[in-house]
């Protein structure tokens, strides 16, 4: 991706309406192209339990181990015994590697940047009840976005972002309902909210140099929903599949800009608006029941992230305005996963998943330094009563190591050269642990 800017006039004002755009974008492309580096590919985020995070993510349409089903398949609740509680959080630690230069009017900043994706917990919360025979009803908060990136402050990417901050919480009521003892089908509706937090240095080569700290923050909520469906097709196997409709956000919020350099005129603000939607999804899933203590589960999951095409950005002056092309193609991710039960207390779990990116060389860009990923995943259940079970989970995170060469752009595609360009590579991994609590009562 690239920012693309447009502004009319050549006098200082027309110069910090120039950088109050560049942050402005920063905002837009934090918020509506987050990639994760050790989340799913794109913006997603696939920790919202630890028992499905052991598997490689492979059952959780399909394998109804416990309350956190409800995030992926809200039919699988209803396969479920009981009233039940499943808390716990997952926590990415620190990684990402860069090393690159930067090359504008201003000379060439070069050099490596290490552990630029902060460490992050990503909590969750379930509730699930049998209201009668047939019908099962549900409460879930969790993440399915988000990303903590913050670059050094003076590394060589720095005009093209630094801090990108974005969190986003779902809250989900859900209904199944038992056709027979084999199908369920279920339906979620969800409320989600958006939080962002971005920085950056921004300049303008022309009429006079200036560079300054742009720091944008902002919020929304929307609604969105998903469907599901569960099948038993025998006693040893289980089929899910659900979908996950599109969320339409507008991020409203203001951006200020400080430190100006050359101080030609004070710190301001300014109103601003993106218009953003969240592509749908589409998850299958079977899980096989070998014997007593073996079952293997697999995932397939499409994303339509080709509604990315491209952002305008549009703000209360008519002046200034931001377009950046985006591209992006659809997905695909792959899971495969198995359980072992060792003993009465003790079940074991491993798994591996492929997550391909959104994201190609041509598109990537420092805010969505994605690239295909490796998933390699352990993990394991103590019963530690009738009623109380924990899950621990540990996952390796390996990013095909990918190129960037990033420019700023204008409305009609054309290249802002003047304002530099960005050539580097990432070589991105990091680590996951995760803890669950489950209570049946």
């Amino acid at each position: 991706m690239a920012h693309a800017s447009r502004l009319v006039h050549n006098n200082t004002k027309h110069t910090l309406a120039r950088i109050s755009r560049k942050a402005l974008l920063a905002s837009a492309i934090a918020v509506a192209s987050q990639a994760s580096l050790v989340q799913a590919a794109g913006y997603g985020i696939n920790e919202q339990s630890a028992s499905y995070l052991g598997t490689g993510f492979a059952g959780r349409a399909s394998n109804a181990v416990d309350a956190s089903i409800s995030a992926s398949n809200p039919a699988a609740i209803s396969m479920l015994e009981g009233k039940q509680i499943a808390v716990g959080t997952d926590y990415i630690m620190d990684g990402g590697e860069f090393e690159g230069s930067y090359t504008g009017p201003g000379g060439t900043i070069s050099g490596k940047t290490k552990k630029f994706q902060s460490g992050t917990l990503v909590p969750f919360g379930y509730f699930t009840m049998p209201v009668n025979d047939k019908l099962s009803f549900g409460l879930a908060s969790y993440a399915p976005y988000g990303i903590e990136l913050d670059y050094k402050n003076n590394w060589a990417g720095k005009y093209f972002g630094d801090k990108t901050s974005v969190k986003v919480v779902n809250l989900q009521g859900t209904l199944a309902y038992k056709f027979t003892d084999d199908v369920s089908v279920g339906f979620g509706l969800v409320g989600s909210y958006v939080k962002g937090e971005l920085t950056q240095k921004s300049w303008l080569p022309a009429p006079v140099p200036v560079q300054a700290d742009a720091i944008v923050e902002g919020d929304d909520t929307t609604i969105g929903w998903n469907i599901g469906a569960t099948w038993n097709v025998t006693e040893a196997t289980t089929l899910g599949l659900a979908y996950h409709s599109k969320l339409e956000f507008e991020l409203k919020g203001d951006f200020k800009i400080e430190n100006a350099s050359p101080a030609v005129a004070p710190n301001q603000k300014l109103d601003a608006s993106l218009k953003i939607t969240m592509p749908e999804k589409v998850l299958a899933s079977v899980t096989h029941k070998i014997d007593d203590r073996w079952t293997v589960m697999s995932d397939v999951t499409w994303t339509r992230w080709s509604r990315f095409e491209q952002f305008h950005v549009v703000t209360t002056s008519p002046n200034v305005y931001s377009y950046v092309p985006m591209n992006w193609k659809n997905t695909w991710a792959f899971s495969l996963g198995t359980s072992y039960q060792y003993n009465d207390e003790l079940l074991l779990r491993a798994g591996y998943m492929f997550d391909e990116s959104p994201v190609t060389d041509k598109t990537r860009t420092v805010r969505s330094p994605d690239s295909d990923r490796n998933w390699f995943t352990l993990g394991a259940n103590y019963k530690l009563s009738e009623s109380m079970d924990i899950d621990f989970a540990y996952a390796y995170v390996k990013l095909k190591k990918s190129k960037i060469d990033e420019d700023k752009h204008n409305k009609d595609g054309s290249v802002n050269a003047p304002y530099g360009r960005l050539v580097g590579e990432y070589n991105n991994s990091s680590h996951i642990i995760g803890v669950q609590l489950n209570y049946v009562f």
